[in-house]
């Protein structure tokens, strides 16, 4: 019985095989890389009208942009810039308390950070990561007003 399932499954291994499956390294299957996809920098983004207490980070370059459309429009934009978290996090505060949000969360740490507010139907939120080298990538999401 060993030898008939030993033998159906070397089968099935070298049916519809091209090679890129897996790596074998000393006698060790290892999971061949996953390639990575760029995006098409040709295919021009959707706009979108950021508004006063969630606006495009000065300098900063959009990315991508999402929406929703469920009860209220929910938008995701994510941008990129150079300027540290901190700058970032202070520009964010700062427009939040002028658009009459109200903080409900905000946390900084190693170079990242989250800040959240809301207030009369509007949210905004933002997320801070470091990208490869000195960039760093904002999540701005908001919906209302």
């Amino acid at each position: 019985m060993r030898l008939l399932i030993l033998a159906s499954l070397a089968g099935l291994a070298s049916c519809g095989s091209d090679g890129n499956d897996t790596a074998q390294t000393l006698g060790k299957e290892q999971p061949a890389p996953v390639a990575q996809t760029v995006p098409d920098q040709s295919v021009p983004l959707p706009s979108v009208s950021m508004p006063q207490f969630a606006p495009q980070y000065p300098g900063s370059v959009i990315k991508s942009v999402s929406s929703a459309h469920s009860g209220s429009d929910l938008y995701d934009i994510t941008l990129e810039t150079s300027d540290d978290a901190a700058s970032i996090m202070a520009f964010y505060r700062a427009k939040f308390l002028a658009g009459g949000l109200r903080k409900t969360a905000d946390f900084a740490s190693g170079g990242t950070g989250m800040l959240s507010a809301a207030a009369r139907g509007k949210r905004a939120s933002i997320a801070i990561s470091k990208k490869n080298g000195a960039r760093n990538v904002i999540i701005v999401t908001f919906s209302g007003g």
